[in-house]
């Protein structure tokens, strides 16, 4: 599986930096680590808006919610193994429609029916803020809730494995002023950043919900 050390591993050979055979230096990984982080902290942000709720007992966490813990409270949140179907909430609608917002829907630990509840979003997103805090993205490939603070060289990166190559591009892109010698960006390279940009902000495999227009 796809871990930030092989991120960087890949991202200083798209830059000629590292020959294949070669490891990068202690100093090339350190670099490498600090722009994954910064970079999975771009893409979260630039995913958009997450619904905002405060919670001062236990809570499942729905997803692309943000859960802002009461001050003064100690509360255990959980991460879903489902979600509900029917409640979608547009982070655009701006109240336009009827009963919006309405009561954010909790998550569910049980299994996912696709009755009421389904399985989380490729790349769902959940934060935690409290007294310390904590983001997790979701992987549909593992069935998992993946920590995206905090990432070490050896860390799982938070993205599905088929977004691996897409991130490593934009990591490449990122280290290039960094990297000492390194060379300019080739222009193959530049088609692989452009082609991983839109692979990782499109998500052209990742299920949306239905929209349809309403006309009086």
């Amino acid at each position: 599986m796809p871990t930030v050390r092989v991120a960087v591993n890949e991202a200083l050979r798209a830059l000629r930096s590292t020959g294949l055979g070669d490891d990068p230096t202690a100093d090339e990984l350190a670099a490498g680590v600090e722009a994954a982080q910064n970079l999975v902290l771009d893409i979260h942000e630039a995913r958009g808006p997450l619904l905002e709720l405060d919670v001062s007992a236990a809570y499942v966490a729905g997803e692309n919610q943000r859960v802002r813990i009461t001050t003064g409270a100690v509360v255990s949140v959980t991460l879903p193994n489902s979600v509900p179907m029917f409640w979608n909430w547009d982070p655009y609608d701006y109240t336009f429609t009827p009963g919006f917002p309405g009561t954010p829907p909790a998550g569910s630990t049980g299994a996912a029916d696709n009755i009421q509840y389904r399985a989380p979003t490729d790349g769902a997103r959940i934060e935690i803020v409290g007294t310390s805090q904590s983001l997790y993205f979701y992987r549909a490939d593992l069935n998992q809730w993946m920590p995206a603070l905090g990432l070490t060289i050896d860390t799982e990166l938070p993205f599905n494995n088929r977004l691996t190559s897409a991130f490593e591009a934009l990591l490449a892109e990122r280290l290039a002023d960094v990297v000492a010698d390194a060379p300019q960006i080739s222009p193959t390279l530049l088609r692989r950043i452009a082609r991983g940009r839109s692979a990782i902000f499109i998500q052209s495999g990742r299920r949306r919900p239905h929209r349809a227009g309403e006309y009086f």
